[in-house]
């Protein structure tokens, strides 16, 4: 409900809020027209997804774990909608790389739970290690496949998601004749594997440690199993 009220009243201010001054140009009054619809847009694709979670529950039979589900919701909260919204991106320089280090985080426990829903009805008696593996590729692939994806809007629709138009003196990993997109790009992958990592630690040592109790969990997630 707090993210329902939050982004009605953000979209309110964006119908409301001061227009162009009365000198403005004719493509200043485009830009900024342009602004909010791109808002609005954003606005209304978080409040979609703010419910994907609970979807997925009801339409898939799947108990997400609480903590999980709120992570997931304030990720896309924060993601979408607060990046665009403040301009987050660009106004603060570690906030896409802490983004993409939760984006690891999340989805290598996604990739967890995946690896039992595959095994799961017929036997997770297999290596803590291929565990933790599989949950650290499944994540770094993910980061992968959205990384082509920027790469993809960029080329075809002119975007600028690798911030490839950013000074050569912001801060950022590597070196400036390496170019703001590929330095863009490259820490994206290294923070996303980071992430994965960290969640591939945690998920070996549950499983290594107390495989009854997180099978158990697993279990609370996919009652039918």
């Amino acid at each position: 409900m707090l993210l329902m009220i939050s982004i009605v009243v953000n979209i309110t201010l964006m119908i409301t809020g001061s227009s162009p001054h009365e000198h403005a140009t004719k493509q200043e009054i485009l830009e900024a027209f342009s602004k909010k619809i791109e808002l609005i847009f954003w606005t209304l694709v978080t409040l979609v997804l703010s419910f994907l979670p609970d979807y997925i529950e009801k339409r898939r039979h799947i108990h997400l774990p609480h903590l999980l589900e709120i992570i997931i919701v304030v990720f896309i909260f924060a993601g979408i909608f607060l990046s665009v919204r403040f301009d987050l991106y660009y106004q603060v320089f570690w906030w896409d790389d802490l983004l993409h280090i939760l984006s690891g985080v999340i989805i290598g426990f996604i990739g967890f739970i995946i690896i039992y829903k595959i095994n799961g009805r017929y036997c997770m008696n297999i290596s803590p290690l291929l565990v933790a593996v599989f949950a650290f590729s499944f994540a770094v692939t993910m980061g992968v496949i959205w990384e082509i994806f920027e790469f993809a809007m960029d080329a075809l629709l002119g975007t600028t998601m690798q911030s490839w138009d950013l000074p050569e003196t912001t801060f950022m990993m590597g070196k400036p004749f390496q170019g703001s997109g590929l330095r863009d790009t490259m820490s994206d992958l290294i923070v996303n594997s980071i992430g994965a990592l960290f969640t591939s630690v945690i998920c070996y040592f549950l499983y290594k440690k107390d495989k009854k109790k997180t099978l158990a969990m697993m279990h609370e997630i996919f009652p039918d199993e």
